[in-house]
């Protein structure tokens, strides 16, 4: 998974981006494992929050 942090003045702005190997040729079929990292994202987001506070967003 590819993660990219950019502050911008008062917003903090989070893109997590995941790119997993699948045996399908046409269309995706197993994306468990990137549903898994994006989920380990949005945790440490919402623990990071948590513990600061959410920043204002323009």
């Amino acid at each position: 998974m590819t993660v990219t942090v950019v502050e911008d003045g008062d917003a903090v702005h989070v893109v997590g981006i995941t790119v997993g190997g699948s045996q399908a040729l046409f269309m995706k079929i197993n994306t468990f494992g990137e549903d898994a990292f994006l989920e380990t994202l949005i945790n440490a987001c919402a623990a990071w929050e948590s513990m600061h506070g959410v920043l204002p967003q323009r």
